[in-house]
């Protein structure tokens, strides 16, 4: 398991061999760990910032079988992602729901040579897809899954059955289409429940803000990038699970590869009630005059808005920028273009970078979004290398297994565990009607003295695994947070405790949803940071680096107006003896 934040740095291993190391901690890099653990190989995942903290945590919360794809032909990759889609819908419920989609159509016959010309090869400027075009990729979603058919069917409305639905759509609609996928509520918590799941017996473990930095042979020196200790291991072979960094991270090992190329994906968060109230629980799949495909749909009360799609160099350095919000905004008026939406209205944005495979296009739209393994040796003969290239959020089960097998196929070992049809973390048990879920809370209610509205968003924060965080708050006094009151200090005091959380925002962006919510401000830091402190034992300089950094990250990532003078003030005026940190 992933190890406590007292813990992690006492857990760093020294001079321990493991039969694979895995360097990067993103949702691939995870699912590779848990298929290896649960065969029996040990293994060490290290990863330099936080779980599931880049790309990962960019992603546009869609589990989905990515129906764009169908235009650059990508059919099995529609069919993978469909059956995975519905895997995650079985065995992760408590955070993979159902999403009804709609796409509003502006012509009955547009965009047809566009998708043929594409498909061949022979066109690269997107155009708007007609009904025709969108008829045809519906068909094939519902045909990819006529033999799991969890989901409801596509359907289509006329012109005049679109406006009565949608009364803001512009009028210039000609038509719309319905159809299912799923959408994620917390892909980084599930993220975590999977790095769990590695079986009882396992030796392995996973090491959150630890950088790899060189290889010697089989050894390879560590570095804890909190304190600065290195330690060394050795390993048989290496699972190269950067995404974006892959070539870099190659390089480093002594391997020269151009596997990839990065894309920029920023979204923006808006509160915006009338465009919430109109979504009315649904995603708008949509395109702009130019025919790029955009999306909007319900997020935790208020909407997310995406996506860009651009190259990018500097991988380190990226940032949603003013022209990707204008883009945004600017794209949606062409559904609605009697809402207003102001920058004032974005609660939250983020960014990340998409690994896709190194290939001449035309335009980012036609780079494949299929996941590949490289298999190399380093160049000195001693390691077997994995490079894991591209790898969808929705396909990372799929992902993880083919590089898992082909690892044990080259230890000579058997798959003793299938992770198909294996419930992830709290969605095991998971109640699934309104009957099972009534009585599930009032059993908890009756066990750990909770309200049964507590209870019911403890079992949607965290599935059936709500009943540990139940033992633990009933068992100290507890009291809501003043600026956050859906939280309890115990609540976050155990995840801190138990879900490796190392830093403030850890806790904030990854182990909650409190971030994405746009629900941070001066004085949700200012209480949670000391809530960290005081639960990891830090001093007051540990403390404020770590304010530091969470204002820095906050401001520059993410466009939020907070800053260390207002906290350090909050800390001073709010409590009394001035001493809110320490007391």
């Amino acid at each position: 398991m992933a190890g406590d934040g007292k813990q992690r740095r006492e857990r760093l291993p020294r001079d321990a061999h493991f039969d694979v190391l895995i360097v990067g901690g993103g949702i691939n890099g995870i699912s590779v760990y848990r298929e290896l653990s649960l065969q029996g190989v040990k293994v060490l995942l290290v990863e330099k910032e936080d779980f599931c903290s880049k790309a990962s945590a960019a992603l546009s919360r869609m589990i989905h079988g990515g129906l764009r794809y169908l235009e650059n032909g990508e059919f099995a990759l529609v069919r993978e992602s469909l059956a995975e889609r519905n895997r995650l819908l079985a065995n992760a419920p408590h955070y993979v729901q159902p999403l009804v989609t709609t796409i509003p159509i502006f012509s009955r016959w547009s965009g047809l040579f566009y998708a043929l010309f594409n498909f061949t090869g022979l066109m690269d400027k997107p155009s708007r897809r007609g009904a025709l075009v969108i008829k045809l990729g519906l068909w094939f979603y519902d045909f990819f899954t006529r033999r799991d058919q969890r989901l409801p069917k596509h359907r289509f409305f006329s012109q005049s059955e679109t406006a009565a639905r949608w009364p803001q759509f512009d009028p210039a609609v000609a038509c719309s289409a319905d159809y299912y996928d799923a959408w994620i509520s917390a892909p980084e918590r599930l993220a975590m429940e999977v790095l769990s799941d590695t079986g009882e017996q396992s030796d392995s473990l996973a090491c959150n803000y630890t950088e790899l930095l060189g290889r010697d042979g089989q050894r390879f020196t560590l570095r804890d990038t909190l304190t600065g200790e290195t330690v060394t291991v050795t390993a048989d072979k290496l699972v190269n699970a950067t995404g974006a960094w892959v070539d870099q991270t190659n390089d480093r090992l002594g391997l020269a590869s151009g596997y990839l190329q990065g894309t920029k994906g920023s979204h923006i968060i808006v509160r915006h009630p009338e465009l919430l109230a109109e979504l009315d629980g649904h995603m708008v799949f949509y395109e702009n005059p130019e025919g790029r495909v955009c999306i909007l749909f319900p997020y935790y009360g208020n909407v997310l808005i995406g996506s860009t799609d651009i190259p990018v160099a500097d991988l380190d350095a990226v940032t949603c920028t003013d022209d990707e919000i204008d883009y945004m905004l600017d794209s949606l008026k062409a559904v609605f273009p009697a809402l207003v939406i102001e920058r004032e209205d974005i609660v939250y944005q983020f960014s990340g970078v998409r690994p896709l495979p190194s290939v001449k296009t035309s335009t980012t739209g036609q780079i494949p979004r299929s996941h590949a393994l490289r298999v190399d040796r380093t160049e000195d003969g001693q390691v077997r290398l994995y490079s894991l290239i591209g790898g969808k959020w929705t396909t990372f089960r799929a992902f993880g297994e083919e590089v898992a097998d082909q690892i044990l196929s080259d230890m000579a070992l058997p798959r003793r565990i299938s992770t198909a049809d294996r419930p992830i973390g709290g969605g095991r048990d998971f109640p699934g009607t309104d009957i099972e879920r009534k009585a599930f809370t009032k059993a908890a209610h009756v066990q750990y003295g909770l309200s049964e509205a507590r209870a019911e968003v403890l079992l949607q924060r965290y599935g059936t695994q709500c009943l540990t965080v139940m033992a633990y708050l009933a068992a100290g006094e507890d009291a809501m947070l003043t600026s956050l009151p859906a939280y309890t200090r115990r609540e976050l005091m155990y995840l801190t405790e138990h879900e490796a959380v190392c830093r403030t925002l850890d806790l904030l962006q990854r182990r909650t949803s409190v971030a994405i919510a746009g629900q941070i401000n001066n004085q949700v830091l200012a209480e949670v940071t000391e809530l960290v402190a005081a639960t990891l034992g830090w001093n007051e300089q540990q403390t404020k680096q770590d304010l530091a950094e969470s204002c820095r990250q906050l401001q520059r990532h993410h466009g939020l107006a907070v800053s260390t003078e207002q906290v350090e003030q909050i800390w001073t005026t709010s409590f009394s003896g001035g001493n809110y940190v320490y007391q």
